[in-house]
């Protein structure tokens, strides 16, 4: 009976200390991420209706700029640098721009404003081992090489200077930055993005690097960056179709997938690049009707924003030069297949010894958003312990882990043994497969992560129209609401599918989930698709089939099961534009959201097609005699190419033969390449291009 008593006080004393550690520990508010709302309009990109790039645009005197006095300049420059100051999240994306306007427009900043700059900048913090308590997201792979650039260059500025954060000077930082942003380059030639293809995210690289090219004064680093620029182009240029980006990819938003004119955060990027060179021929397609030419010229029309501006403005001014090679890929008129492997699974960074406390073992395994899987989730627990970062709000939830009662558990197994929904924040590897013509392009990331939860990934796409994609999700949560949440309705998966292609034909698989996963609330007990049907110019649906055409692109989507449209649901279709003001050639009238209900298994078969090889009517026809075999969790389906078939426990055979699931670094007619390659060659058919990081050594022809 003693030693009941005895259990009983050492379970109850327990119970206490653990309920007043996690009293403490909840009482360990995180640190502000954003402004609070009474402030985000002091703290916006803008004063008096004036933006942000327009400052830089003025001082530089472009002749488009509005007029600024001086009283609005230093208001903008000081709430650039107060927002940094105060080291609210994405605060980084300010530095880009506040220190290009320092550097270029020096002479024409009053002693005031180059003070609230150079200080700053003296201020900041850099990286995560730091000292300082906040939520800025220093490791994703776009926050990698900003933080570090912004570190090197302010550095290089400001060398004798002390750094107030860590009492660093600036010789110090510039060293310590470098370190960091090698590591990046070295991982982005080896592996290839971790945000691939992110429409989005290739926005906030493209900035940094920009600058280092532009400032930095070591002329190695600079052509070494370089070399990366143009392998960004090169995957931009071999994944888009007809000046848009809309591709599969490891990290996207509901505005992001749903077409160009919406989401692609880089088409001012392009167009300074190849785009308006391309627009003749683009606007020149016979199939196009007259809106969706304005609207093509609407998208040709945009402003670089306060990010995009600094990488445009090194293009115009020829610090940085496109290789003819890529430019000619992009503005490509040929019918091709790409494949490319892009990103570090958690498996892929213990092979290559990426799991540790070093900064480029950090930067491989957080730039690619892995920190509970089991592979690294002892390693995240050791670098947040030791760099004091439980307060972050992004990784606050890591602190309870720290728990006494949990001091006995193995967090590798437990995270081996429990497929937790956080394991699907990591981006993973992408074997990306793309098939364009000249008039529409279809990607997937095949046989990706099957059965994980996602948190950002968009697994297929078609490429239709400048407004007009194609995709399906199975939603996070219980199939209503979560509109704009990530991972929620539009926004990543609830359950990643088993998502195939070949040629211009996708077929994706889901398992709808019947048990919640730790860290998950509800699971939706369907699938959807995008299919605004007010944006096609003729759209037929029969029970489980779906016809539709966009000026010469035609479309087949076949499911194993009735297909139906939601009522049209504002909230819904708000987060997939972000509620952007928009006139109505641009707004969603009517039904868009196709929905599968019940059952196991949900499949679809998607097929593209275009005028040049058959006529609406034909295709329609030819979708029609098409044998198909929906089984359980398998699916048959036979066309123009022959027979292709898959299942959700992973097989995917063409012609009964045995398809590839992991791809090399890159495998198309233009360039062929291993994983951690020597160096790269591009052949256009008109121009090359040779790129080696190692030997920095860029060459053209």
């Amino acid at each position: 009976m003693i030693a009941v008593y005895i259990l009983l006080a050492l379970l109850g004393l327990v119970v206490l200390v653990t309920i007043s550690e996690v009293i403490v520990l909840i009482k360990q508010k995180p640190a502000q991420e954003l402004p609070d709302d009474k402030d985000f309009d002091y703290y916006s990109v803008s004063v008096n209706g004036k933006k942000f790039e327009e400052v830089y645009l003025y001082l530089s005197d472009d002749k488009d700029a509005p007029e600024f006095s001086e009283e609005e300049i230093y208001n903008m420059l000081l709430k650039q640098s107060e927002y940094m100051a105060r080291r609210f999240d994405c605060s980084d994306f300010r530095a880009q721009l506040l220190f290009k306007i320092y550097k270029d427009c020096y002479d024409k900043l009053s002693e005031r404003c180059r003070e609230i700059i150079k200080k700053t900048f003296l201020d900041f913090k850099y990286f995560m081992d730091e000292p300082g308590d906040d939520s800025m997201c220093y490791w994703s792979e776009n926050h990698q090489i900003l933080f570090a650039t912004a570190e090197y260059l302010a550095g290089q500025e400001w060398q004798d200077e002390i750094f107030t954060n860590n009492g660093m000077t600036g010789n110090e930082h510039m060293l310590k930055a470098k370190e960091r942003i090698d590591a990046w380059m070295n991982q982005r030639f080896n592996y290839g993005f971790s945000e691939y293809l992110s429409n989005n995210y290739l926005a906030e690289d493209i900035a940094p690097m920009a600058n280092l090219i532009a400032y930095c004064k070591d002329e190695t680093m600079v052509s070494q960056m370089k070399i990366i620029m143009d392998i960004l182009w090169l995957d931009v240029a071999l994944n888009s179709v007809n000046n848009r980006l809309v591709a599969t990819s490891s990290r996207m938003y509901g505005n992001n997938k749903a077409g160009n004119f919406y989401g692609n955060s880089i088409c001012a990027a392009m167009d300074v690049l190849w785009g308006n060179d391309g627009a003749e021929q683009i606007l020149g397609n016979p199939y196009l009707s007259e809106k969706e030419k304005s609207q093509i010229k609407d998208t040709l029309a945009k402003a670089p924003n306060h990010v995009v501006i600094c990488f445009t403005d090194i293009v115009k001014k020829g610090i940085y030069v496109l290789p003819e090679a890529i430019r000619d890929i992009a503005l490509s008129n040929e019918t091709f297949a790409v494949k490319m492997g892009c990103g570090l699974s958690p498996d892929d960074m213990v092979k290559e010894g990426l799991v540790g406390q070093k900064p480029y073992q950090i930067m491989a395994q957080m730039g690619a958003e892995t920190f509970t899987n089991p592979q690294v989730v002892n390693n995240t627990l050791e670098y947040l312990k030791t760099n004091k970062m439980f307060r972050n709000s992004f990784l606050g939830y890591f602190r309870f882990l720290t728990l006494t009662i949990f001091k006995p558990v193995n967090w590798e197994k437990f995270g081996a043994k429990y497929n937790i929904m956080p394991h699907g924040i990591a981006t993973g590897r992408g074997n990306v497969y793309t098939y364009r013509t000249a008039h529409y392009s279809m990607s997937t990331s095949v046989c990706k992560d099957v059965d994980m939860c996602g948190a950002q990934d968009h697994e297929w796409t078609a490429n239709i129209g400048e407004t007009l994609t194609l995709f399906t999700t199975h939603p996070a949560g219980n199939g209503e609401g979560r509109y704009g949440s990530s991972p929620g309705y539009w926004i990543g998966n609830g359950r990643r599918p088993m998502s195939v292609q070949n040629e211009s034909v996708n077929i994706t698989i889901y398992k709808l989930p019947t048990k919640k996963r730790l860290g998950e609330a509800h699971i939706a007990d369907m699938t959807h698709a995008y299919m605004p049907k007010s944006f096609y110019d003729e759209f037929e649906i029969n029970e489980n089939t779906v016809f539709a055409r966009k000026n010469g692109v035609f479309v087949a989507l076949i499911a194993d099961g009735k297909l139906e449209f939601k009522p049209y649901n504002e909230d819904s279709i708000n987060a997939i534009y972000k509620n952007k003001t928009l006139t109505d050639d641009y707004k969603v009238k009517g039904e868009f959201d196709l929905c599968r209900f019940g059952g196991e298994y949900h499949a679809y078969v998607t097929e593209l097609s275009d005028a040049d090889k058959e006529s609406f009517d034909e295709f329609k026809e030819r979708i029609r005699n098409n044998k198909i075999i929906f089984g359980n969790g398998k699916v048959s389906y036979n066309t123009y190419f022959g027979k292709i078939s898959t299942s959700y426990d992973g097989e995917f055979k063409v012609n009964g033969a045995d398809m590839q699931k992991e791809f090399d670094r890159y495998d198309c007619k233009f360039c062929k390449a291993l994983r951690k390659p020597d160096s790269l060659f591009v052949d256009s058919g008109k121009h090359t291009l040779s790129l080696d990081l190692k030997n920095v050594k860029r060459q053209t022809t």
